[in-house]
């Protein structure tokens, strides 16, 4: 029986390093079947719903329906940094598309 348990891990490495199938970088097993619109799209999605949440909590608080004025700083930082994010994506966007432009054919 000690003898089945030890070449089982061996037969399963030898059953990988045969397998034909192409292999999976970690991107794809990380983000299965997703475009990158679809990545820019939930990136804008969120930098817009940050936005939304810090001016509800900015809102709110002018109104003295609360006085959480750490929520306050907390929702403003994630938005600021939600809206870096959504300008760093641009600006490689259209570094990227200037670089294409810039290609000779």
């Amino acid at each position: 029986m000690a003898l089945d348990l030890k070449l089982a891990p061996l037969s399963d490495a030898i059953r990988q390093l045969t397998n034909t199938e192409p292999l999976k970088t970690a991107s794809q097993e990380l983000i299965p079947n997703e475009s990158f619109s679809n990545i820019l799209k939930d990136a804008l999605d969120t930098a817009a719903a940050t936005d939304k949440s810090d001016k509800a909590s900015t809102i709110e608080l002018l109104a003295g329906t609360t006085d959480d004025m750490s929520g306050l700083m907390l929702d403003a930082q994630k938005a600021e940094i939600a809206l870096s994010l959504a300008l760093q994506l641009r600006n490689k966007v259209i570094d990227a598309y200037n670089e294409l432009m810039r290609m000779q054919v």
